[in-house]
């Protein structure tokens, strides 16, 4: 074995934090946490770095921060290996003030660091009085033309230059994007979306740093909305005075603009699929100063939701994507697109999002854009797969432009945005180029560099399917998909959520919709199978109510926060409640569940052992939370109750100890992910599994059975089997899509393409099996303060590599194949340990046997193995 170390900016002697993140954001405006959770990351060269203490400073000042003086906080140096959700216990925050702070650590032979780089963060408001004003009305969802424009002119103070100003503006929650500030003819924030879906009781508020913004004299400022919305602008000048600008009777309003249609009729479920906009009716240098307002009216005041809390999460536009192809073609035919011709308009990947498009023509002119993720055989746009809705009526999707005739103009839809790969552009005047039209990819910022890749085509293929799928549905919350219905259902969530936590950053998604579950849950515990709730789908359903226990338990082993759990600990219980009054008197779940294997082509699983498979996995996981949090006899109570509905399962639904239920693939395969199975049955049972998948040649698994099955097949023993079903191409697999359809996202059905081609609860278990096996990487211990690197080594696989980007930094682990044998490369970040497991090879060099490994503890730093026939691995 050989130990490698990369260079970095710190000596060998050395080690210094860095990355320091409040609430899981860099420099984060609008912190209204009272006591914040304080993250970071160590630097160092050293192999085997452990933390054994930690110093923190928080500041009021620069000047303090740059003294060592923590007049806020000193920590004092704390034994501890902790380094993430660190909770600030310092003297209490201000509303709306700047804060300094730093940190230094120790190792475990108690040499101390150097200090961290000073960061900063923000607080937003903590009270409701500090707003200091009302929020501005709006008629919604009554009035589906409604778009309103609200104005402000005034004078920043000339007896002194501005030295900071900062916006917070906050809107109730909405599918489609709620609200667009503007201040002297430019948008604030790169945000698309703001602020998302929450439940009706809660508001959400961006802060926006608008210094840059701001004029030496008269000022405007302009927002648009289709919900309630709220302003507070606080400007401080040099000399140390201030002013605050809010939304009150001042300021103007245009009722009727050119927003003359959006297609939010129907409720919620048709929101944001579609908008008109009038460009000759567009107010000009409405947010410009010195514009006449003289003929609009004054804003309505109105009370707002019981809460308002920051949003410190963006939604934006993650990337863009030009046309692969655009082609054109005859006359449409629809009554709503009665022009000549049309282009069809190819990006080449199935996404969430919008375009931008540029065009010239006549005033007058309407211009048509219609989405669809399919084409029909003769190529024109086939939307069936995003017209359907909740109840499975048509809801169109199209957006219309109407020019104002005034040379080059440029569109991007505000209040709309849709799932789609090829959009249909009518009426468009001139010629259709590559350079005239772009899609924007939106979802939350969620990016963090993680990636997994091999030598196989079709499984890179695959894992981008699955990320771009995760991708168009982590907006604002967990979404069923991007264009029908965008819904936050439980059940959907769960079966990603893991996949999620390897692909992205997700603590600060998860922060925030665990937050609308709370919201959204009853008194007797029970929570909406969708959340946030719009006041429908409380039911009993126990796989979908289950991912309020699955995903905090995926979060805790990504990132380590206890502070998460114990927020939501009551939610867990309270929820776990509701259905204890169900057990039978054999411990047997009745009455609690409605969709089972969702998209499953095998029907005859029981219910009663699907909702107890669920209800036993949350209660093994609520008694290993219980212990974290130090809460043993909950501990002890749920692991009891857990050990007697297990009995009841396997009383009931173990057949000949080897099988459980009817024998099915989802049957067998969630008692082997949900640990069901005793210890003496799991070969036998894994077998069973892996046979009926030979047998038939594919898998008959829907959204559970997906999840499930890769990990019930690989921690088994039989990853020959789960390897099989990654590269199968046959109906009912993976690889079906893209050689079928040539999908480029995940779809609903492994049947075919006509539902959904873009949702995420299929490719779960499947993305994460590529990380935790294929790559080999997986926590131990939460927050990757132990990681397990073992690799699954196919025959017909040379390489496979992944990166993970973790509270303490990156894990590496890629492997590939030389003449005499298999190269493993291992990267473990400062302050975590890991279990490598490097296999065996026969005097040819192919990998021995699951099970002939041999394994090496190590600590931080980066290692190469390699394995030669016959001989030990080196």
């Amino acid at each position: 074995m050989s130990v490698q170390s990369g260079k970095s900016a710190v000596t060998e002697d050395n080690y210094k934090p860095m990355r320091l993140r409040c609430e899981y954001a860099d420099s984060p405006l609008g912190v209204d946490a009272p006591q914040p959770k304080l993250s970071w990351e160590t630097e160092c060269d050293r192999p085997g770095f452990i933390q054994s203490a930690y110093r923190i400073l928080v500041a009021s000042s620069p000047a303090n921060i740059d003294h060592d003086i923590g007049d806020l906080w000193d920590s004092q140096r704390t034994v501890s290996n902790a380094q993430t959700a660190v909770r600030y216990k310092g003297a209490p925050l201000a509303s709306k003030n700047r804060y300094w702070w730093k940190i230094k650590v120790w190792d475990r032979a108690g040499k101390e660091s150097s200090w961290s780089n000073n960061a900063v963060f923000e607080t937003g408001m903590f009270h409701a009085g500090d707003w200091n004003c009302r929020w501005f009305n709006c008629e919604y969802p009554n009035s589906p033309t409604a778009v309103y424009y609200e104005r402000r002119e005034f004078v920043t103070r000339t007896s002194a230059p501005v030295l900071a100003a900062r916006v917070y503006i906050g809107a109730t929650g909405s599918k489609a994007n709620a609200y667009e500030l503007r201040i002297n003819g430019t948008k604030a924030g790169e945000d698309l979306i703001s602020p998302g879906q929450t439940h009706f009781k809660r508001g959400m508020y961006r802060t926006y740093d608008v210094t840059d913004l701001l004029r030496s004299g008269p000022n405007a400022i302009g927002i648009m909305h289709t919900r309630k919305v709220i302003f507070h602008l606080d400007i401080r000048y040099t000399d140390g005075t201030s002013e605050i600008i809010v939304s009150d009777a001042a300021w103007k309003r245009l009722h009727k603009g050119p927003y003359v249609s959006l297609r939010y009729a129907g409720g919620s479920i048709s929101e944001g699929k579609g908008e008109t906009f009038d460009a000759r009716l567009a107010p000009d240098g409405w947010d410009l100063p010195g514009y006449d307002d003289s003929l609009w009216g004054r804003p309505i005041p109105d009370t707002g939701p019981l809460v308002l809390t920051s949003q410190l999460q963006s939604i934006k536009a993650a990337g863009e994507l030009l046309p692969i192809s655009i082609v054109k073609r005859g006359k449409s035919g629809r009554a709503d697109s009665p022009q000549e011709s049309a282009y069809i308009v190819d990006f080449g990947q199935n996404l969430f999002g919008t375009v931008c498009l540029t065009v010239k023509g006549e005033a007058g002119t309407k211009v048509t854009l219609r989405y669809a993720e399919c084409l029909s055989e003769d190529g024109s746009l086939d939307p069936g797969s995003i017209e359907a809705g909740w109840l499975a009526h048509p809801q169109a999707q199209y957006d219309e432009y109407i020019l104002k005739g005034s040379g080059e103009e440029s569109y991007q839809p505000r209040f709309s945005c849709h799932g789609f790969r090829y959009v249909e552009v009518s009426g468009y005047p001139g010629v259709l180029d590559t350079g005239r039209i772009t899609a924007k990819v939106i979802h939350n910022d969620i990016l963090n560099g993680s990636q997994f890749h091999c030598s196989n085509g079709l499984l890179n293929q695959l894992q981008h399917n699955a990320v771009w799928s995760f991708r168009s549905n982590l907006v604002s919350v967990p979404l069923d998909c991007p264009s029908r219905e965008r819904q936050g259902w439980l059940g959907d969530a769960h079966c990603h959520s893991e996949a999620d936590c390897f692909n992205f950053d997700m603590a600060a998604f998860y922060e925030k919709w665990f937050d609308d579950i709370a919201d959204s849950q009853l008194e007797n515990g029970i929570v909406p199978l969708i959340c946030p709730s719009e006041g429908h789908e409380y039911a009993l359903d126990m796989p979908w109510a289950s991912a309020v226990i699955m995903i905090p338990w995926d979060y805790y082993m990504a990132y380590g926060d206890k502070a998460f759990l114990l927020k939501h600990y009551d939610l867990m219980k309270r929820c776990l409640g509701a259905f204890r009054n169900h057990l039978d008197s054999h411990y047997l779940l009745q009455n609690s569940l409605i969709f089972g294997d969702w998209f499953g082509s095998v029907s005859d699983i029981s219910g009663v052992y699907l909702a107890t498979a669920y209800y036993y996995r949350c209660l093994t996981l609520l008694s290993r939370i219980s212990e974290e949090l130090g809460l043993l006899d909950d501990m002890a109570l749920y692991s009891g109750l857990a050990l007697r509905v297990r009995d009841g399962i396997n009383t009931a639904f173990l057949k000949e100890g080897r099988y459980y239920d009817t024998n099915s693939q989802t049957a067998n395969a969630l008692a082997l992910y949900l640990e069901v199975v005793p210890e003496a049955s799991k070969e036998a049972v894994a077998d069973s599994l892996a046979e009926d998948i030979a047998s038939r040649g594919t898998m008959t698994a829907g959204c559970l059975g997906a999840e499930a099955i890769m990990e019930a097949l690989a921690g088994n023993g039989r990853n020959d089997a789960a390897y099989g079903l990654a590269v199968n191409t046959t109906k009912g697999c993976w690889g079906y899509w893209i050689k079928e359809f040539g999908a480029t996202t995940a779809f609903e059905s492994f049947a075919d393409n006509r539902s959904s081609n873009n949702h995420a609860f299929l490719v779960g278990g499947l993305s994460a099996w590529f990380y935790k096996h294929l790559a080999g990487i997986s926590p131990i211990r939460p927050g990757y303060a132990s990681i397990r690197i073992k690799p699954y080594f196919p025959e017909d696989l040379d390489s496979a590599s992944a990166q993970v980007g973790t509270v303490r930094g990156w894990v590496k682990s890629s492997w590939h194949r030389e003449a005499a044998g298999i190269v493993l490369k291992v990267t473990i970040p400062p302050n975590a340990e890991a279990e490598v497991y490097v296999p065996s090879v026969d005097q040819e060099g192919r990998v021995l046997p699951a099970g002939s490994y041999t394994v090496y503890s190590v600590g931080s730093g980066s290692y190469t193995f390699r394995t030669e026939a016959g001989k030990e691995p080196l």
